[in-house]
Formats: structure tokens, C-alpha cells, sequence
């Protein structure tokens, strides 16, 4: 607007002096001996260029006259307001000491997106309370009235919730936890969870989770693992575990090929009959089997003991030579 209102002012300043004039009196003053046909011309260009600066002058008040107007408009325009977010309210806490945590971190992000609702910490201990159940509430109904420090103070209040709730489970610190857990019947998916919580407070490094996270896996999962993810961060080589865990059960089961298999019985085998006696003892059977060429393991006549059709023998040493 000020350049605007600038342009208008030399113009018409220079729109009031005579044209004719001024140029008749700068050509005789600088150039004398002109022809009276050129000094025309030049006066017909200088009135020319009075009637292109007057188009200007047009051009710049209509444009001063529209700035106005959309300066006006916008000012009229109603101011807009950023829209607010509906936080949900935190959880009620009963007093479980693996849900402390994340109770407090709930409540403090509920108050900081709240400060207009929340402006004292008198207003945050009373809400406060009314979020704790069973053991916690228990407590906070005690101290409540004793300390005045729990009405006044907020951090106070978060501070001695904490100390009383807040502690490693089983009597543990973090680090023992984490050197005691295994994956067990879970899937690696799972167990990355219960492994990631903990290691997010143990405050070890990378290569330290990394070793002790491998360590507590299954041993078919380590087998699988092994000389794979060796340069890889903590985070992807949990990621890997998690993928290669998953294809190993949703593959069929390996046959276990190990050990000798049993030759199955033969079929369509034509029955022979026994001629060995039910009263015959070990002795009786040796010197009759002698006597009538019978086999010593079946009792029956055609063959000896060693090539005894009835012999179930492994699968390395059905077809060995006998050794006499």
C-alpha cells in the first residue's frame, strides 16, 4: 500500500507542468539549431508518454481501490481455531506392578495435552485418584489424608506411587531378568515382545541384547540362525529371527532319518510248521537239532540259524555276509 500510495503523488506532479512547454523551452536550451519539424515530433513522443503515464495512473488506483477492498474482507473474515484432540483417559491402576509403568507415562501425556483443564496440581492428585483401584486406591486412601503433600503435589504424588508400586517383578532387578529369560513353547514373535520391554529399560547396548536375545532361543531357532545376521543391529536381528521362525513352523516336520529301520515282515511268505516240541528245553533242542540238521533259533528243518528267515535283523546288516 505505501508504493502504492507513492506512484500517484510523482505522477501527478509531473503531469502538471505543460508538456509543451517544458519540451519547447529543454529543446532550446539544448539543442538551438533543431529543425522545427523534429521539435514537432519530439513534442508529439512527450504527449504521448503523458497520456501512457495518465493509463498508468488509472491502472495503479484501481489496484490501490481492490488491495483496500481484500484488506477489508480478510480483516472481516472470523478467526479459526486449531480443532482439539479427545484424548482417551488412562487406564484405571490397580496397584500391579508391571502396569505402573506405563500408567504413569499415560497420565502424564493426559496432563500435558490438558492444561487448560488441568492448571493446578491440586485439580491433578484429585483426578489422580480417581483413576486408582483395589491395592493402589488402598494406599492413596491412607496417605491421602496423613500427607498433605499428596493434595499439593503432583510429582510428589507420582514420586511415592512408584516407589511403593514400581517394582521389578519376582524380586529381580532388569538385567537378572534378562540373563534368566528363555522363548520357551512361544513363537519368536511373542517372545521379541516380552524381550523388547525389558530391554528397553535395561539400558545394555546393541551387541549386548543381541547376544543374550540369541542365547535364550530355542535350539532349533539358534541352529537356524547361525552365521546369519552377524553385522546387523539388534532391532533386525530380531526382525530376522521373527521371519525365519515363522517359515520353520509353517514348513511340514522334518522325518528323522537317523537310526536303522526295520526290514517289514515279508509278505505272501509260505508258513512253515515248527517241529520243535512244546517240553523241549535248550539242551534237548541242541543235541536233537543236531541229530536232525534243525535250525537252532527256529526249530525248524531247511536251514540253519544263521540264514533263519525268522531273524529280524537291521537294515545296515540284512544283506552282510555271514561271518562263520
Amino acid at each position: 500500500p505505501l508504493l502504492l500510495r507513492s506512484f500517484p503523488s510523482s505522477i501527478n506532479k509531473l503531469l502538471q507542468i505543460d508538456s509543451n512547454t517544458a519540451s519547447t523551452s529543454l529543446l532550446q536550451n539544448t539543442l538551438p539549431q533543431l529543425n522545427p519539424a523534429e521539435v514537432s515530433n519530439l513534442q508529439a513522443a512527450f504527449a504521448y508518454q503523458s497520456e501512457v503515464l495518465k493509463g498508468y495512473q488509472d491502472q495503479l488506483d484501481k489496484l490501490q481501490s481492490v488491495n483496500e477492498h481484500l484488506t477489508h474482507y480478510i480483516q472481516s473474515l472470523p478467526s479459526t481455531t486449531p480443532k482439539t484432540v479427545n484424548f482417551a483417559l488412562p487406564d484405571k491402576f490397580d496397584g500391579s506392578a508391571e502396569q505402573c509403568r506405563g500408567f504413569v507415562c499415560q497420565v502424564k501425556i493426559y496432563f500435558d495435552n490438558q492444561e487448560d483443564k488441568f492448571q493446578s496440581d491440586e485439580k491433578k492428585c484429585a483426578f489422580m485418584m480417581t483413576l486408582l483401584s483395589g491395592k493402589a486406591i488402598d494406599w492413596a486412601a491412607a496417605v491421602w489424608e496423613t500427607d498433605v503433600r499428596f493434595r499439593r503435589s503432583f510429582d510428589y504424588f507420582i514420586q511415592q506411587l512408584r516407589e511403593v508400586f514400581e517394582y521389578p517383578a519376582g524380586g529381580k532387578d532388569i538385567s537378572t531378568q534378562i540373563l534368566h529369560m528363555s522363548q520357551g513353547n512361544r513363537t519368536a514373535a511373542e517372545y521379541a515382545i516380552l524381550f523388547r520391554t525389558l530391554a528397553a529399560q535395561s539400558g545394555w547396548n546393541d551387541v549386548s541384547l543381541k547376544a543374550v536375545f540369541q542365547q535364550s532361543l530355542n535350539t532349533d531357532l539358534q541352529a537356524e540362525l547361525a552365521c546369519k545376521g552377524e553385522n546387523v543391529s539388534f532391532s533386525d536381528f530380531v526382525t530376522l529371527t521373527i521371519k525365519i521362525d515363522n517359515l520353520m513352523r509353517q514348513a511340514p516336520r522334518r522325518r528323522n532319518t537317523r537310526g536303522f529301520q526295520q526290514v517289514p515282515p515279508a509278505i505272501n511268505q509260505p508258513m512253515t510248521t515248527s517241529t520243535t516240541k512244546p517240553g523241549d528245553e535248550p539242551m534237548q533242542l541242541g543235541l536233537r537239532g543236531r541229530q536232525l540238521r534243525l535250525c537252532f533259533y527256529c526249530g525248524e528243518a531247511g536251514h540253519r540259524s544263521q540264514g533263519c528267515p525268522h531273524k529280524v535283523m537291521p537294515y545296515g546288516l540284512a544283506n552282510a555276509p555271514a561271518v562263520f
